[in-house]
């Protein structure tokens, strides 16, 4: 009687892991899905029949203690199987939002990184992702998403790199008016940083930047290539030490909240005019 009592609880929570199973599965692939079933179904309909008294034969303690352990195992093995699917078609998810990359520019070479680490004290909402150097991330390395530039790879190891985005001041960036040709240099406030915000400085004072204008990288200096969306002026102003004018920007991507983004590890002219001066500076 009381290997029966003891059976009806490992037939229960025998129950209870195959409903949990059952639940992380629900939303993963159907063939994937059944394989599980059909793989945990066995052992649990032989614990069943051993409960139940199926082809007459009492089971004792230790053969329904070793067949429950089985089961556990196997369980856990399926379900890895699940979680790693899950993360191979989260990965096929982002590769293709960023085929379109790769395919308007194939002088590009990327590397496409997840964020997984924030710097809390950052006030710039710097980040970590999951590539560097076996990946052929170099600091300096453009940071992009769907949405334009984010930043640049400031820090870099063998696994991760960590981005500055655009919002630091450490950012210096080449960049014009798309519609007026107005040029300048994209860098972070402090001031703007918690709004989201940059500027665009260094602009002539006769400009014709107007609100809502998007401004683009010009690729001039062989860091950024060209064309990269910086960001939407969202008003003009002025310093307030010397007058001079200066466009707000807010970049199409939220630095604050990006989890996964583009390294542009290689791209044709990266690096020319840097080449150009180092020879010049070598005559």
């Amino acid at each position: 009687m009381k290997e029966h009592k003891y059976a009806k609880r490992i037939f229960t929570t025998t129950l209870i892991v195959l409903l949990v199973t059952a639940a992380v599965t629900a939303a993963v692939d159907k063939n994937i899905f059944t394989d599980i079933y059909t793989a945990a179904a066995k052992p649990f309909q032989q614990t069943t029949q051993a409960i139940t008294g199926g082809e007459n034969q009492a089971k004792s303690k230790e053969e329904l203690l070793k067949e429950n352990e089985e089961l556990r195992s196997e369980i856990n093995d399926l379900v890895s199987r699940v979680i790693d699917y899950d993360d191979v078609k989260k990965e096929n998810e982002v590769l293709r939002k960023y085929y379109g990359i790769k395919e308007d520019h194939p002088d590009y070479r990327i590397a496409v990184a997840a964020v997984v680490r924030r710097d809390p004290n950052d006030d710039f909402y710097g980040f970590t992702i999951d590539k560097g150097t076996r990946d052929d991330v170099k600091v300096n390395d453009p940071v992009i998403t769907e949405g334009g530039l984010v930043g640049f790879v400031s820090e870099v190891s063998v696994t991760t790199a960590k981005v500055t985005t655009l919002l630091s001041p450490e950012a210096k960036v080449g960049a014009m008016d798309q519609k007026t040709h107005d040029s300048g240099i994209a860098t972070g406030s402090a001031k703007l940083s918690d709004e989201g915000e940059f500027i665009l400085s260094v602009i002539s004072a006769d400009n014709k930047i107007g609100t809502g204008d998007i401004v683009i990288t010009t690729g001039v200096g062989g860091v950024y290539p060209a064309g990269l969306v910086v960001g939407k002026v969202m008003q003009l102003g002025y310093s307030e030490y010397d007058t001079t004018p200066y466009a707000v920007m807010k970049p199409y991507a939220d630095l604050r909240s990006v989890s996964d983004v583009v390294v542009i590890t290689s791209f044709e002219g990266q690096g020319v005019i840097a080449e150009y001066e180092e020879t010049e500076s070598g005559k």
